[in-house]
């Protein structure tokens, strides 16, 4: 941080009519606030001065001298107190000699002790007051905040996910205790190295205990204790280097003395740090206040805390407080300011893709721009998280250099103090010394152009604020600091000018720069906002000023009435519970209610008052419902788990538990997908999947198809079976018309005869013919015929083969003659007839021939009263086989008929 520098005025030894030794000169300077001390920052004191003894419009003088008579900077502020009184800042640094001091003031006055000053006193100062107060630099700063100009303030919403951190292993404080780890001296500060194990760049502020240090050294005169050793890591340099925040002190019962180690040799130890974690994005939206304070350096004072109050525009009520935060460096180049997660510096490479996304390289020479540019690699060997900078080009001419700036421009306030803060390893690769040049360019800076590179090359690099030159062969820079202030309110990056000699660079910082007791000019602050409402909500922001003592500076900022979207309303948590009603909604009549009561639950849209209410809307219910309700359908109280969709009494959907009902009203319905569906309108049905299809003209196409009537299977396809009276095969058709004269009752006729095969599973059979009888006298009788079968002999034989063209003996099918007509006259009887001839034991028979080669044949007679002259006629057989229901579809256990 800059110094300001006063100048020595020897206003103590001026001398003067009359010196006032009172306290607080009430009768010149009326001094109304005296600091009992003077500490770190800047001190105020206030005087009012007497309205008629001092001269109107004469001069006065000030002067603050310290312990060693230097004069210390003071300022008076443009600023008036409420009771008329003018402040003094007085500028104490943490180099200022500490003691006492003097502070001196002289003035030309009109009257002194009543009396008129002399002629030869008027027109100079005439009256000096001093007085001592003792100075402590090291002392925080607790004089009253005050602001020349107020902090201006904005603010911008940033509505984003909440993010969960997920630690590996579920463990967010990990100990490590991998290899051995000695104590040394590393530049006069202490340090640890590790053998067989590695420090990583998040093990930075963990804490090491070493429980037994091996050997430590030196040994004290005197006997002192072994102790253990716990010190926090203060900085990681290397994968096998840290630095420590506190020496290794042992103390001892006959010394008032500590005793400091300096070394101590490989020793276990363990390491507990916080793991970094990994972010993951929940469904819960928050809405931040993004807010950036600029003009944060008081006149007066130092800031130390920051409170952000927050009210809602049309909330009763006043000021809430939503963030307390203590003032401290502010990072200036991050990696996204509207980003919710953690503030990242993007000049801490931790992996490879923050210097691909934020850094970038170029190589000049004179006015041209040369290729390659320089390769920009993350490297871990010599420095933690280092950025290598690589190039084939020579830089032993001055004419020639590498520049490397970050691609995303910082925010800068005008008059402000910043510095940068880097680790570097700097190797020589030619004759010159390597030398690393910091610049800083952009709106907010002075583009000097004296600056030999700000001539030489194509592009200006702006303004220098320092450099880094190894005099060795190669040398380290661990937290170098490069102080300056800006120039303007604007923007910025920061280059690196790589001279000559090759470079590592990490830990890069650009922040804000205060000694102790100042405050830094620029902040920002991310708070998280909570909204009561969500629709043209707007909120106004009030940010307070405390110093460290908790006393608030009389000067706020304030933004009124800012429109705010604000985050979702996200609710979780195992045991989380909503009493009473939720009305999702725009007003109390239209939306959704959401219900829960001792003995129901429900879901409804506002206005449904029940199905039977004839209403629109819909309910899913569980419980007894709207119970001062018209009641569901038919006027019943909702009872049970159910669900209605209700527009009107043509057109609703509705599911009940208490009556096992689901009940669809409907012009048209579909169910299903393009290929697999159940759909229906306009008094047609159509059905589609992969083995069935029934068409809206009712045409069914099917892959197989199985009816059943009860146990019994009537019709499968897959088997290819069928089971019916009225489903069949003709197994015979003879159209030859058979023709007989003579008496049928002394001679029966054999009218029919044909061979086939009985299927398994035919138990019947039926015929068909056409008839036509001519009586040859006028008497009574009946016109029969009588079915047989029989089956071929299978009966083994040995040399003749008796077998051949035998049958067995023939079984009546009819089990007796069937009528084919009564003949009551001489007129002739004609027609056709369709009879089951199997009947009785002959359907039995029948049964017991299936599978097997039959021979069946029909035997026509007259009852009675039959003559030679009467004529038959007989045409047009039809045989037909079917099977009765459920009947069996193997063959007899029996085989085959002998």
């Amino acid at each position: 941080m800059k110094r300001k520098e006063a100048v020595y005025k020897g206003l103590r030894d001026i001398s003067v009519y009359f010196e006032d030794t009172s306290l607080t000169s009430p009768d010149y300077f009326q001094i109304t606030e005296f600091p009992l001390r003077l500490t770190a920052g800047k001190n105020l004191f206030k005087l009012r001065g007497h309205p008629t003894n001092l001269k109107l419009g004469g001069q006065l003088g000030l002067e603050v001298l310290d312990y060693n008579g230097n004069p210390i900077y003071y300022e008076i502020v443009n600023y008036l107190d409420e009771d008329k009184s003018r402040v003094i800042a007085i500028y104490i640094y943490t180099d200022t000699s500490p003691g006492d001091c003097t502070i001196t003031i002289i003035a030309e006055s009109n009257v002194i002790n009543g009396e008129p000053v002399p002629q030869e006193w008027q027109g100079r100062p005439n009256v000096k007051w001093s007085r001592s107060v003792s100075i402590n630099p090291n002392i925080s700063n607790i004089s009253e905040i005050i602001f020349e100009t107020t902090p201006t303030i904005t603010v911008d919403e940033i509505v984003g996910v909440q993010l969960n951190r997920i630690y590996a292993g579920n463990i967010q404080f990990p100990t490590y205790t991998t290899g051995l780890i000695r104590y040394f001296s590393y530049n006069n500060q202490p340090a640890i190295e590790i053998s067989n194990g590695v420090f990583t760049s998040e093990m930075s502020t963990g804490t090491v205990t070493v429980s037994a240090p091996a050997n430590p050294a030196p040994t004290p005169n005197y006997v002192v204790a072994t102790t253990p050793y716990i010190s926090t890591i203060k900085k990681i340099l290397s994968p096998t280097i840290a630095l420590l925040d506190t020496e290794y002190t042992a103390y001892s019962s006959q010394s008032i003395a500590s005793h400091t180690y300096s070394e101590f040799s490989n020793s276990t130890f363990s390491l507990e740090y916080e793991a970094s974690p990994t972010y993951v994005a929940t469904q819960n939206s928050q809405s931040f206040a993004y807010i950036q304070v600029k003009g944060l350096d008081p006149a007066t004072g130092d800031v130390s805390r920051i409170k952000v109050f927050t009210n809602n525009n049309g909330t009763v009520g006043s000021w809430e407080l939503v963030n307390d935060v203590e003032l401290e460096e502010t990072e200036i180049f991050i990696e996204n300011t509207a980003s919710l997660y953690p503030d990242t510096s993007i000049g801490i490479f931790a992996s490879q893709s923050i210097i691909d996304a934020y850094w970038t390289g170029s190589a000049y020479q004179n006015k041209t721009i040369l290729t390659p540019p320089p390769i920009l690699v993350r490297n871990t060997a010599s420095i933690d998280n280092a950025m290598k900078i690589s190039s084939s080009i020579n830089l032993d001419s001055l004419d020639t250099v590498l520049k490397i700036q970050n691609t995303t421009p910082g925010i800068f306030i005008q008059n402000s103090a910043y510095k940068v803060t880097i680790d570097a390893l700097g190797t020589r690769s030619g004759t010159t010394d390597p030398v690393l040049s910091i610049y800083l360019s952009g709106s907010s800076f002075y583009q000097d152009p004296t600056d030999y590179f700000n001539q030489q090359f194509l592009t200006q690099f702006g303004k220098r604020i320092g450099e880094l030159r190894v005099t060795g062969d190669n040398q380290r820079f661990d937290d170098a600091v490069l102080s300056f202030e800006s120039d303007y309110t604007g923007t910025g990056v920061i280059q690196l000018v790589v001279e000559s000699g090759n470079w590592q660079v990490a830990d890069i910082r650009t922040t804000t720069d205060n000694d102790a007791g100042y405050s830094p000019n620029y902040t920002r602050i991310k708070t998280l906002i909570q909204t009561t409402h969500k629709i043209n909500n707007q909120i106004s922001f009030k940010v307070e000023y405390y110093n460290v003592n908790g006393e608030k500076s009389k000067q706020t900022s304030d933004i009124y009435n800012k429109d705010w979207e604000g985050g979702n309303r996200y609710i979780d948590g195992n045991y989380s519970m909503l009493t009473g009603s939720l009305y999702v909604a725009d007003s109390l009549e239209r939306g959704i209610a959401i219900s829960g009561y001792p003995n129901s639950g429900f879901i409804r849209s506002l206005g449904y008052e029940g199905f039977n209410a004839g209403y629109p809307g819909f309910l899913i219910w569980t419980g007894s419902a709207l119970p001062d309700s018209s009641g569901t359908k038919g006027g019943g109280a909702y009872s049970g788990v159910g669900l209605e969709l209700y527009a009107n009494t043509s057109s609703y959907f509705r599911y009940s538990t208490a009556d096992s009902e689901i009940d669809v009203r409907t012009n048209k319905f579909f169910f299903g997908n393009n290929s697999t569906f159940i759909s229906g309108s306009n008094g047609n049905l159509q059905i589609s999947s992969s083995g069935f299809k029934l068409s809206p003209q009712g045409n069914v196409t099917a892959s197989s198809f199985i009816a059943v009537n009860g146990s019994n299977v009537l019709f499968d396809t897959n088997n290819e079976f069928a089971d019916a009276l009225n489903i069949g095969r003709i197994v015979y058709f003879d159209p030859a018309e058979y023709i007989y004269t003579g008496n049928l009752t002394a001679t029966p006729q054999t009218a029919s005869i044909f061979e086939t095969f009985i299927l398994p599973g035919e138990t019947r059979m039926q015929v068909s013919y056409m008839y036509q009888f001519d009586p040859a006298a006028s008497s009574l009788g009946t016109l029969r015929s009588e079915w047989y079968i029989q089956s071929a002999s299978i009966s083994g034989s040995t040399g003749t083969p008796t077998g051949y063209d035998s049958w067995s003996n023939p079984t009546s099918l009819s089990n007796s003659p069937l009528q084919i007509t009564p003949i009551d006259s001489l007129s002739i009887e004609g027609g056709s007839r369709t009879q089951n001839i199997t009947l009785g034991a002959g359907a039995t028979a029948f049964i017991n021939h299936q599978g097997l080669y039959v021979r069946i044949y029909n035997i026509v007679d007259r009852s009675s009263n039959g003559n030679v002259l009467d004529e038959l006629k007989l045409k047009s057989f039809v045989y037909r086989t079917s099977r009765i229901i459920g009947a069996s579809i193997a063959p007899p256990a029996s085989g085959p008929v002998s």
